[in-house]
Order: structure tokens, then C-alpha cells, then sequence
């Protein structure tokens, strides 16, 4: 059992400048800013608990409850500065809404244990996200502020086997899942304030399954592998833009690879009781993904090489490490609007850890 609880206080005030080209933009004024303040505040709370309850050797039954509570405030107010003469007028007068957001998930599942060194579970669960309230940007007629948006809801199943071998040396599991999301909450980026506007969609469907490996049968070495399959698709979207309707139905889910792989290998040479001297190479896999809705921004499939070697000695931990060794180019993150970002070529460092406190022994 468990809680949770937040307090968020974040006032922005943010100015967009309009230069002699504004007319770019469509605006019949230049050389002008506006000024934007959105004063958020709210709390959050949320009580969990989860029993295991044992029936007898071969059977466990899972019931988990949790309860979301959020309050959200917005306060906007938005202001024209006339650069040549300096004077403020005010635009968007100073409103204010709040709204709560509460939801209560349940979790059941069951476990069965054919052997000690197996055991096959399936899981149902309620997932929940909470709605908020739209900001105030440089274009309030196309985008007002103080709109709400909707909680998100999912249904999620999960299935699954894990069974060890060879004297617990070597690990395997297999999981199946499906998760049916509704009001998707899609975030759309508007330029160019930089603001992010929420709206809700209609469904999502994603299944797949996560697959794991590790191996520690050899001496002094490990191998481990994960595998994961995602089929992510939006249901029943479809958008009006410009007298115009765009059918997202069908379309992938952004931020999303369809396949994802790790290979690792880890060496470790112990030198003496309290001195280890360890290598680890990592090959990655990702598999297409998209970035935006309409899935017209995305990314083909790449590989990733990683290194990692160093001493362990004591409290005491100092390791070389390399990230991207072949200087792969691929694309970080990147918006709708077209704008990308390129992650990090070949990178390499240091890394030191020491550790302070073990614990308190249980007498």
C-alpha cells in the first residue's frame, strides 16, 4: 500500500516578438509584442494497494485498487506591446477556470504455478490520465485558451509465462498484452509560441508482445536479450481542417517503434575478494516510427552499438563508456509542424559511483 502526492505552482510569462515581417504571419501590425501569462496551479492525490492472496501451491490470486484525485487551476491574461512606443495594451483580458479530475482503477489477476521454476499469470487492469486546461497563445481566436480537455482511460489485459532453467542460471519470459485506450490525448504543438494544445481523439488500440532472455550458465559471463512487438493503430479519428475532413483512423501512434531489440553481453573477471574488473557490449534495435499524427514525419529502422568497461572495487565504481559507436544519425524527437532534432552522434565519458550507506542489518 501506498500514496502519492504533488503540488504544482508554475507561472510562465512568455513574449513573441512580430518583427517588420509580419505580414508573413498575417498580421497587418509589425514590429510588436505579445505577452502572454499563464499562472498554473493545482495538487494531486492518490492512495494504492495491492494484495497476493494464496490459495494453496499452485494457485495465487492479485486485487489492486487505486483512487486519482487532481485539482487544476489556469489564470490567463495576454497583452500588446507596441515596440515603437512602448505602450501596453491589454488584448485578453484576465480570466481564470479550474476544474477536478478524479478516477478509480481497479486490477485483477491471477497466477499459477505448474513447478517451482514456472509460473503463467494474466492480468486485467484500468489505466487513467488526467484531463487539463489549454493555455493562452499569440492566437487566441484559433486556439482559446481555458478549454478543458478530457482524462484518458485504458483497459489493459496482459498474459504471460516465465520459467527459469538450469539451476536458475538461465531466465525465460514471455508477455502478450492488448490496450484499448479512449479519448486519446494527442498533443499538437502551435508555433510560433512554442505552446502545446491537448485535444482529445477517439480510440487506441495497441497489442504485442515483450519477450526476455538472460543467460548466466557460462562463467563469469551474461548474456541477455529482450525483444518487444508493438501494433499501435488509432481508432474511429477523424478531423475537420479547412472545410475539409483528415481520417486519422488506421494511423500508427507517434513516439512508437514498432520493433524494439537489445543484445547485451557482460564479462566480469573478479581480481581479488573486493576488486571486479567488468566489459559490456550492447547491440540496438528500433524499428519504424513516426512523430506525428498524420504520420507523414517519421524514421526507418536503426542500430545502435554501446560499450561499457571499468573496475568495481569496495563502495567504489569507475567505468569508460561509449554510446553510438558506428555514429549513427537518426532522429531524436521532431514536431508536426516539420522541425526535427538529431540525437547525439558518437559519445563517449567517465562515470564514478561510490556508495555511502548499505542499509540497516535486521538483527
Amino acid at each position: 500500500a501506498g500514496a502519492f502526492a504533488f503540488l504544482l505552482d508554475n507561472p510562465t510569462k512568455q513574449g513573441i516578438y512580430f518583427g517588420e515581417d509580419a505580414g508573413m504571419l498575417g498580421s497587418p501590425q509589425t514590429n510588436f509584442t505579445l505577452i502572454n501569462e499563464n499562472l498554473a496551479k493545482g495538487f494531486g492525490l492518490a492512495g494504492f494497494a495491492q494484495v497476493n492472496y494464496k490459495l494453496n501451491e499452485k494457485f495465487e490470486l492479485i486485487a489492486g485498487v487505486r483512487q486519482d484525485f487532481e485539482k487544476k487551476e489556469l489564470s490567463v491574461e495576454g497583452t500588446y506591446l507596441d515596440n515603437g512606443s512602448g505602450d501596453n495594451m491589454v488584448i485578453y483580458p484576465e480570466a481564470s477556470t479550474d476544474r477536478n479530475f478524479s478516477a478509480f482503477s481497479p486490477k485483477l489477476g491471477a497466477i499459477y504455478f505448474p513447478n517451482d521454476a514456472a509460473s503463467v499469470f494474466l492480468t486485467f487492469s484500468k489505466g487513467y490520465r488526467a484531463g487539463g486546461i489549454s493555455s493562452l497563445g499569440s492566437d487566441a481566436e484559433s486556439n482559446p485558451p481555458l478549454r478543458f480537455y478530457q482524462p484518458e482511460y485504458s483497459s489493459n489485459v496482459e498474459a504471460g509465462w516465465k520459467q527459469s532453467f538450469v539451476a536458475n542460471r538461465v531466465y525465460v519470459a514471455l508477455t502478450a498484452f492488448y490496450t484499448r485506450v479512449s479519448d486519446v490525448q494527442v498533443p499538437t504543438l502551435i508555433m510560433p509560441d512554442a505552446i502545446t494544445v491537448v485535444q482529445n481523439t477517439g480510440k487506441l488500440d495497441s497489442k504485442g508482445f515483450e519477450f526476455e532472455y538472460v543467460d548466466q550458465s557460462f562463467k563469469n559471463l551474461q548474456v541477455d536479450y529482450r525483444l518487444g512487438y508493438t501494433h499501435a493503430r488509432f481508432k474511429d479519428w477523424k478531423t475537420s481542417n479547412d472545410n475539409s475532413t483528415d481520417d486519422y483512423s488506421g494511423n500508427r501512434q507517434v513516439f512508437t517503434p514498432d520493433v524494439t531489440s537489445v543484445l547485451g553481453a557482460q564479462y566480469e573477471y573478479p581480481v581479488s575478494k573486493n576488486l571486479r574488473v567488468s566489459l559490456r557490449g550492447e547491440w540496438m534495435y528500433f524499428g519504424q516510427q513516426y512523430f506525428d499524427v498524420a504520420n507523414t514525419i517519421g524514421q526507418s529502422s536503426y542500430h545502435l552499438l554501446n560499450a561499457k568497461a571499468g573496475v568495481s572495487f569496495k563502495n567504489f565504481e569507475l567505468y569508460f563508456w561509449m554510446r553510438n559507436l558506428t555514429d549513427t544519425r537518426y532522429i531524436d524527437y521532431a514536431y508536426d509542424f516539420g522541425a526535427v532534432h538529431l540525437a547525439d552522434p558518437k559519445t563517449s565519458g567517465v562515470t564514478f559511483r561510490t556508495k555511502f550507506f548499505h542499509g540497516l542489518r535486521r538483527r
